[in-house]
């Protein structure tokens, strides 16, 4: 395999391409709350969920390898260094989190590092009982960025907090439930009881395109009743975005993993150059 080969593996497999979604909330929020842009929390919050991301992959891997995944596939390269780099991700993480931040922010990214792990210790089990709680979970998980960084950046909590909350936890259950249905079959195999599993492909696609909609309700509720600032408008041309990976997901010869790891990971690194545009051609 060609060094640059690898690089590019590792970039989209390794989580890292992912994870760019953490700081680009992080400094999405900044934007909207109108505070100082604070560039060591956008390192802060990447490496808490490589952190995250590299421990599922280590932990799950047994699994994914049967199913021959290219995750697998990747990390079987240095597979038993994998927990010293998960480490490496987690000391960064809290080291630069207790100097660089206040109390308030390492007791919080304490606990949602540990949110985010405790998912693959143990929420398997709790989702094969309950419909949907992976994507609920997940979703709900990468919301708590906003209050991370509102703590952080020593912001206070207000109504405009709230909206970037419930907008994020929508946004994210859009992909978390596209995620799922490359994994329909391993799903239904461990018996976890996605949306995507219980639903089948075609009616989640259906269900999808809906939830797209209504997902931008909390920006448009937040611009409506100027809770949000009028070039935040801008992040609705994210709508056209996810209707076109759900239709072109249709098609059945469609690359569910490309369109997954490629155009749905991308969505959260537009958002801050969506609002950098808004702010340069201001609506009237």
């Amino acid at each position: 395999m060609k060094f640059s080969e690898f690089l590019w593996n590792e970039f989209i497999y390794g989580g890292h391409y992912l994870s760019l979604g953490a700081p680009a909330i992080a400094l999405f929020t900044m934007i909207m709350l109108g505070v100082t842009i604070r560039l060591e929390f956008l390192l802060i919050a990447y490496l808490g969920a490589q952190c995250i991301y590299n421990y599922n992959h280590y932990s799950e891997f047994t699994i994914d390898a049967l199913s021959d995944s290219f995750t697998a596939q990747h990390i079987k390269r240095y597979l038993k260094i994998h927990p010293f780099i998960v480490a490496i991700y987690g000391i960064l993480f809290f080291v630069l989190l207790l100097f660089l931040g206040n109390l308030n922010a390492f007791l919080f990214g304490c606990f949602l590092l540990l949110l985010g792990l405790l998912y693959t210790i143990g929420g398997k089990n709790i989702a094969k009982r309950i419909v949907g709680l992976k994507s609920l979970y997940i979703a709900v998980s990468w919301a708590f960025i906003i209050p991370l960084t509102v703590i952080y950046c020593s912001y206070y909590f207000d109504i405009l907090v709230l909206v970037l909350f419930l907008f994020v936890f929508f946004r994210f259950l859009v992909d978390t439930i596209f995620y799922d249905i490359k994994d329909i079959k391993s799903d239904k195999k461990e018996g976890i009881l996605t949306f995507a599993s219980l639903l089948g492909k075609d009616t989640c696609l259906d269900f999808l395109q809906i939830w797209n909609l209504i997902s931008f309700l909390p920006l448009l509720i937040g611009i409506f009743f100027h809770i949000l600032p009028t070039y935040s408008f801008f992040v609705f041309i994210i709508f056209f975005y996810s209707f076109y990976y759900i239709y072109k997901a249709r098609d059945k010869n469609a690359d569910i993993r490309s369109l997954t790891y490629i155009i749905v990971d991308a969505e959260y690194c537009y958002w801050p150059f969506l609002l950098f545009l808004g702010l340069l051609i201001p609506l009237r």
